[in-house]
């Protein structure tokens, strides 16, 4: 019987130590809150993407690259 309890108290406290681990490491390990960005269609080869990444030229907006944009030959 003093076995069992012994055994049952290590588990226990065994469990209460990893638990209390991996809810500190869960904490740290958060990324900050990702910034939400407007999402923007090419007007020549329509591939959407972050308002960032692309240029407005005469009202319309284009990939900000040339030679990245897919209707470039």
């Amino acid at each position: 019987m003093a076995r069992i309890l012994l055994l049952l108290t290590i588990g226990v406290v065994l469990w209460a130590v990893l638990r209390g681990f991996f809810r500190s490491q869960a904490r740290d390990g958060r990324p900050a809150e990702a910034q939400v960005e407007d999402m923007v269609a090419c007007s020549l080869c329509g591939v959407n993407m972050p308002r960032s990444e692309s240029k407005a030229e005469g009202g319309k907006v284009t990939c900000k690259d040339p030679a990245t944009c897919r209707h470039a030959p």
